[in-house]
C-alpha cells in the first residue's frame, strides 16, 4: 500500500509540476527549487529502498549522489535562471516520443506492449491497430514537443504555466478519450465479423 502511495505521490508531483514552479518564484529561487526537487528524488530512492530493499546499495549511492547534486546546486548555481526549468516538460515530451517512435522499429510497437499486459493474446486486427496508436502518440508528443519549447522560450511564464499545467493535460485526455471511443467502436466491429 505504501509502495502505491509513493507512485501516486510522485505522479502528482509531475503532474503539477509546471503549476509548482509558477507559485515557487515568489517563494523560492531557481537553484533552491532544484535543490528541492533533488531533495524529493533522495526522499524517494529512501522510501523506496525501505519498501524494497534488493538494490540497496545502488539505491542509497544515488540517494547520497542526489544529496550531493542538492548542495552543489545551492552552492554554485546560486544564479541559475528559472528558464531552464521551463524545459522541463520539453525534455519529457521528448523522451516519451522517442520511447514510442524507436518501439516502431522494434517487434512490438508500445502500445501494443501495454495492450498485451492486460490481452497477451490479442488479434491480429488489434495488433494493426496498436501499430496505429503508437504513430498517433508519436505524432501528439513530438507537436507537444515543440509546442512546450516554443512556451519554454517565446512566451511569458503565465503562458507557459497556463500550456503546460492545464492545456497539455487536457489535450492528452483527449487523445486518451478518443483513441478509448475508437477501440470501444473497433472492439464491436472485430466482434461482429
Amino acid at each position: 500500500m505504501m509502495r502505491i502511495a509513493v507512485k501516486l505521490l510522485i505522479a502528482c508531483a509531475l503532474v503539477v509540476y509546471p503549476i509548482a514552479i509558477y507559485f515557487a518564484d515568489d517563494w523560492f529561487t531557481p537553484s533552491q527549487f532544484i535543490a528541492g526537487l533533488l531533495l524529493l528524488l533522495a526522499i524517494r530512492l529512501v522510501v523506496i529502498t525501505w519498501i524494497k530493499p534488493e538494490h540497496l546499495m545502488r539505491n542509497l549511492a544515488l540517494t547520497a549522489l542526489f544529496l550531493i547534486a542538492a548542495v552543489a546546486v545551492i552552492l554554485w548555481l546560486p544564479g541559475i535562471a528559472l528558464d531552464w526549468l521551463r524545459l522541463y516538460p520539453t525534455l519529457f515530451n521528448l523522451v516519451a516520443f522517442l520511447a514510442f517512435f524507436i518501439s516502431l522499429f522494434s517487434g512490438m510497437p508500445l502500445a501494443e506492449r501495454m495492450a498485451r499486459l492486460v490481452h497477451p493474446d490479442l488479434p491480429s486486427q488489434a495488433v494493426a491497430y496498436t501499430r496505429r496508436v503508437t504513430q498517433v502518440w508519436c505524432a501528439v508528443l513530438l507537436s507537444n514537443t515543440f509546442a512546450t519549447l516554443y512556451t519554454a522560450l517565446a512566451t511569458s511564464f503565465e503562458t507557459w504555466t497556463l500550456y503546460n499545467g492545464v492545456i497539455t493535460y487536457l489535450l492528452f485526455g483527449a487523445v486518451f478519450v478518443g483513441e478509448f471511443l475508437v477501440r470501444t467502436h473497433l472492439k464491436r466491429k472485430w466482434a461482429a465479423t
